[in-house]
């Protein structure tokens, strides 16, 4: 019996230089929104945190996020404390993209009432995915790389919503 070797290849004339996406405001859409890890500071309080990774509208570039942290409320039966006031990117990142959200009346640590937003401890990727936004980039230097990184999020005024691929039919 006779096999045949597969082999693969390498050819260099085919390598694209790796280009890092211009520091800036760029328009862009959630490519997706996952979960890093569960993390725990040292006042007991205790956050997911997310990564999103965007891809820009012009250029079909991806950009990553910094770390977006969901700081959870405790319940009767746990022992970490409440982060409220350190939702705020996650908040900001949730209006940004119209992301449905229901508004309870509360009572504060000052003991007032007010009105907020209620985050839900688990996200609807259905409403995060290809959201449109506009990203403020940045560039970060890692073991004598340069990064780019989002550290902003606005709201994208008048955006066109993404254009759905087509499934193929195999």
């Amino acid at each position: 019996m006779d096999f045949e070797e597969k082999v693969t290849y390498y050819d260099p004339s085919e390598q694209k230089e790796f280009e890092v996406v211009k520091a800036g405001v760029h328009n862009a859409y959630v490519k997706n929104f996952e979960f890093k890890r569960e993390w725990t500071n040292d006042n007991n309080q205790v956050a997911d945190i997310y990564e999103a990774t965007y891809t820009l509208a012009d250029t079909n570039m991806t950009v990553r996020s910094k770390g977006f942290f969901l700081w959870k409320s405790p319940g009767k039966d746990d022992s970490f404390a409440s982060n409220p006031a350190g939702n705020k990117r996650v908040s900001i990142f949730l209006d940004a993209i119209g992301y449905p959200l229901n508004t309870v009346k509360i009572k504060n640590s000052k003991g007032e009432v007010q009105e907020v937003n209620a985050i839900p401890e688990v996200l609807d990727d259905s409403h995060i995915t290809d959201a449109p936004l506009t990203i403020t980039v940045v560039h970060e230097e890692y073991k004598g790389k340069t990064y780019a990184k989002e550290v902003k999020v606005e709201k994208w005024e008048d955006a066109p919503q993404k254009e759905e691929e087509e499934d193929l039919p195999f």
